[in-house]
């Protein structure tokens, strides 16, 4: 997918067409998805979906940030992954017709573009370019829960800490490289409590790392933080 400015809003038919959902799909395809996905706006902060609803359709971003997350009994939560502009969420239980894995809540003022299961199988028996397209998706994010599965369970703070705030400034930065993000929500990214991630931050920007400002940190040594990430210590 082309790199753009997140801060940018696009069009329906350009979220979309960037969309790997439909990827080497042919125009008449696309124009039958555009034709049929209404915009739906979620406030900021706004649940568009619940852990445990029924559901029957994926979405892709037009514009904003969807963050997906589980809440647990005790009230911990944890955030899986946040979806930028261009690309799909929701996708298995459009699939399977169960009840949703997790929540999807608005980060910021976003909408977002339904896509039906029934639209999805009628256009992919026309195109069945649309079904590997899915099912290379739903590997690709099969993938990403194996690996965070290894994250959590094998390295330290300091390098999921790292990995997260390169994937969010590569999806979100804006033109100065700031990350809208408070010190608890990474804390819920990486499945540690705001006091250690706190802690980390603050080492990062005395060695001049990060800049950090209320609500975001600003991303001033990429390659560092790259090697730290890239060090695999364990916890």
């Amino acid at each position: 997918m082309a790199e753009r400015n997140a801060h940018l809003p696009i069009s329906k038919s350009q979220a979309l067409s960037i969309s790997r959902l439909l990827n080497q799909v042919p125009d008449d395809v696309q124009a039958t998805f555009i034709s049929s996905a209404k915009p739906v706006s979620i406030a900021r902060h706004a649940s568009l979906f619940e852990h445990g609803d029924a559901g029957d359709t994926m979405y892709v971003v037009q514009q904003g940030r969807i963050e997906i997350s589980i809440l647990s009994k005790s009230g911990r939560k944890i955030i899986l992954n946040q979806i930028p502009a261009g690309h799909c969420f929701g996708e298995i239980s459009m699939v399977d017709k169960q009840n949703r894995t997790a929540s999807a809540i608005a980060v910021e003022p976003s909408v977002v573009l339904p896509v039906t299961r029934s639209t999805f199988l009628k256009a992919s028996l026309a195109c069945p370019q649309l079904a590997i397209n899915l099912a290379e998706i739903l590997c690709e994010r099969l993938r990403w829960v194996s690996a965070s599965v290894e994250e959590y369970a094998l390295f330290a703070i300091d390098l999921r800490l790292a990995r997260r705030l390169l994937s969010m400034h590569t999806n979100f930065a804006d033109e100065h490289g700031h990350v809208a993000a408070t010190q608890s929500d990474l804390a819920e990214y990486i499945g540690a409590t705001r006091e250690s991630t706190n802690k980390i931050l603050m080492q990062w920007k005395s060695d001049g790392l990060v800049n950090l400002k209320r609500g975001s940190v600003q991303i001033l040594n990429p390659a560092q933080l790259k090697h730290i990430a890239q060090s695999e210590t364990e916890s």
